[in-house]
């Protein structure tokens, strides 16, 4: 039973004078409320380590809490925006940036951040509870200098010492911690994942996700954090505004659409003048100096310069990927030979990157040829493991697991299965596909437990949970409990 629908006992200040004698009900329970309510908001507030303001938040969480709420999106949030980017040097290279970033924070002793590259075409950068930073190769390959990306992530550890995510919590307390997860698309919801044709699709859907929404205030006072960094660290911090300008001119090319990231944001035109007031408010010095006087100015030599570039080169070729997974996704028979053709040649140019290897390995899946992309799914993991150590794309491994399933070695496919939904615990069909290899190979338990969190995860009438309670009171278990979305 969901908290809001338990019986609610009478509130002992409803009636305070209720069992009194006559003289107690004479008295005023206002000096009480008002000491309550005092002593509430007191004990309810925090002290915001940046300004140094006291903020209301009867909610807070200790570091290690915060951590427990870092470390339980990272996965999920990961895998939703595609995984690590397969550049080791990069990866390292802007992690011991975000390094010497966080001893300019006033939590540089909080947490033990991490930096990540995400590998998603969307242009973002993020910070979850914990000191997770990550930013996505769509925003990497269009910031113009390594001063921006200072001060871009400035700002994404801004949200973090700020605690805007806890802060938030505090005005929605029914909202997830770091994640709130959706339905899934009107497509999946046709879907049946037991007919082998659409899983390729199937397995390309998760719940999506939606970071927790901050305030505008709350994105100024990151955007000033943003200008702290970059300064503190000797770059330029005007830097800073190409970003806004980059993001105006994708607005201008969609007809002034608002993007779903920026929803709750300032306008960019107020974001870049807010920007120069701040530079003129807490280093005036700034304005007036050129590019060439502050750490690393852009240019042809220039080691952030020539990496964007490179990213740039190899972006047709990842755009390839992107066409040729929407029209596997589409499930028209008629479209795989394009979509492999497609992906042949983005192989051809990206011979080394994972996502080009799974994406063989899907479409061979999908027109059943071979071994339906063992060997392609095989080095798509043997690569990601190369560039990315201790990190994995979920897809490679779950198709693994699924072709032992399909070739009827469903004890063999279990670990894999089990190590996809570890990956990407919110994927429903990793957990579906992990009930059925369990079942078959005598495990009911690892299956009762798998079916009922694809239950879970599932929407309510879809033809995934439909089968996943099906299969679970088949094994004469007691029923899953009910959603309480």
């Amino acid at each position: 039973m969901a908290d809001h629908d338990r019986p609610r006992p009478a509130s002992p200040m409803a009636s305070p004078c209720r069992h009194a004698g006559p003289e107690r009900r004479r008295r005023s329970p206002r000096p009480l409320v008002a000491a309550l309510l005092l002593a509430t908001a007191v004990a309810g507030c925090i002290t915001d380590r940046v300004t140094g303001e006291r903020r209301f938040a009867p909610m807070q969480w200790s570091n290690a809490e915060e951590q427990q709420q870092g470390d339980a999106a990272a996965p999920n949030f990961e895998q939703q925006f595609g995984g690590p980017f397969p550049d080791a040097a990069a990866q390292a290279w802007l992690g011991s940036i975000v390094t010497e970033m966080t001893r300019h924070s006033v939590r540089k002793d909080d947490f033990a951040w991490k930096f990540q590259i995400l590998d998603s075409a969307a242009p973002n950068a993020f910070a979850l509870p914990g000191g997770y930073v990550y930013i996505t190769r769509g925003l990497l390959e269009n910031l113009g200098s390594e001063a921006e990306f200072v001060a871009i992530l400035g700002h994404e550890l801004g949200h973090v010492e700020h605690q805007h995510s806890m802060l938030q919590q505090n005005r929605a307390l029914a909202t997830q911690i770091g994640l709130v997860l959706l339905g899934v698309g009107e497509e999946l919801l046709k879907k049946d994942p037991d007919q082998p044709a659409y899983v390729s699709t199937l397995a390309t859907y998760a719940a999506p996700v939606a970071l927790l929404k901050f305030s505008r205030d709350q994105e100024s006072e990151s955007d000033v954090r943003g200008v702290h960094f970059a300064h503190a660290m000797g770059y330029d911090p005007r830097e800073m505004k190409k970003t806004f300008e980059y993001f105006a001119r994708l607005e201008a090319e969609a007809g002034n659409a608002t993007f779903s990231w920026l929803r709750t944001h300032p306008t960019n035109s107020t974001r870049i003048a807010d920007i120069d007031a701040t530079i003129r408010r807490v280093c005036p010095e700034v304005m007036g100096k050129p590019s060439a006087a502050f750490r690393s100015p852009p240019g042809p030599s220039d080691r952030f310069t020539q990496m964007v570039a490179r990213l740039r080169q190899e972006a047709p070729a990842r755009q390839k990927v992107a066409q040729a997974q929407a029209l596997l996704e589409d499930g028209d028979a008629a479209k795989l030979g394009k979509a492999r053709q497609l992906a042949d040649a983005a192989r051809k140019a990206l011979p080394d990157d994972p996502a080009c290897a799974t994406l063989a390995g899907e479409i061979q899946f999908a027109e059943g040829r071979g071994d339906k992309g063992r060997a392609a799914f095989t080095a798509a993991r043997s690569l990601q493991q190369k560039a990315t150590p201790g990190k994995e794309h979920w897809k490679p491994v779950f198709f693994l697991g699924l072709l032992d399933l399909d070739a009827g070695k469903p004890a063999a496919a279990v670990p894999s299965l089990t190590r996809a939904t570890q990956l990407f615990p919110d994927q429903p069909m990793a957990h579906y596909y992990l009930g059925q290899a369990a079942e078959q190979s005598g495990r009911k338990d690892v299956a009762k437990a798998a079916y009922a969190r694809t239950a879970e995860l599932a929407p309510e009438g879809s033809p995934l949970r439909d089968k996943a309670l099906q299969r679970h009171g088949a094994l004469g278990l007691r029923p899953a409990p009910a959603q309480t979305r």
